[in-house]
């Protein structure tokens, strides 16, 4: 218990160095509605908010350990450690890098197709049509969400090169 409260403490404390740093972007004239330190914000404010979250839950179930009559530990939660879960975590944490590097690439768009693809691969869903409609549906979603609507200037890769230099 303790360990997870500390790490919410620590996610919080990151949360809140995030929105700092995020705070000290250079405000532009030239940004759209949201500014250049918009996203990072509303990052930090998901990360304080799921940080309390943990925090919130953590202590919720050792108040109902400490209940008498409460059930024991599962043998899993009492054991060292569980690295499965870490592993699970790590490939995400690899799905994520291979996100960032080939944004500048490929685009913003064909970066969300891939990553949703992955993801859901990862996850356990074989690929179908289903799971490419959905990559393709999603990368337009999020480009028309942030380039169009809230007007962010995102990657457009060299695909972008490609075409514009065949009209």
């Amino acid at each position: 218990m303790r360990g997870m409260l500390a790490i919410s403490g620590v996610l919080f404390a990151l949360a809140l160095a995030y929105w700092l740093g995020a705070d000290a972007i250079p405000k532009s004239r030239l940004g759209g509605m949201v500014g250049a330190d918009g996203l990072p914000k509303l990052l930090a404010v998901s990360l304080g908010l799921l940080s309390a979250g943990l925090a919130l839950q953590t202590l919720l179930e050792a108040r109902k350990r400490r209940r008498p009559g409460a059930a024991p530990l599962p043998a899993s939660e009492t054991a060292d450690t569980d690295w499965s879960g870490h592993a699970k975590a790590m490939g995400v944490i690899g799905i994520g890098a291979g996100f960032v590097l080939l944004l500048p690439v490929l685009g913003y768009v064909v970066s969300v197709m891939l990553l949703l693809i992955a993801v859901t691969a990862y996850s356990g869903r074989r690929p179908s049509v289903q799971t490419g409609l959905f990559a393709v549906g999603g990368g337009i979603f999020f480009y028309v969400l942030f380039v169009h609507l809230l007007k962010v200037p995102l990657p457009a890769g060299v695909f972008a090169t490609l075409f514009s230099g065949a009209a």
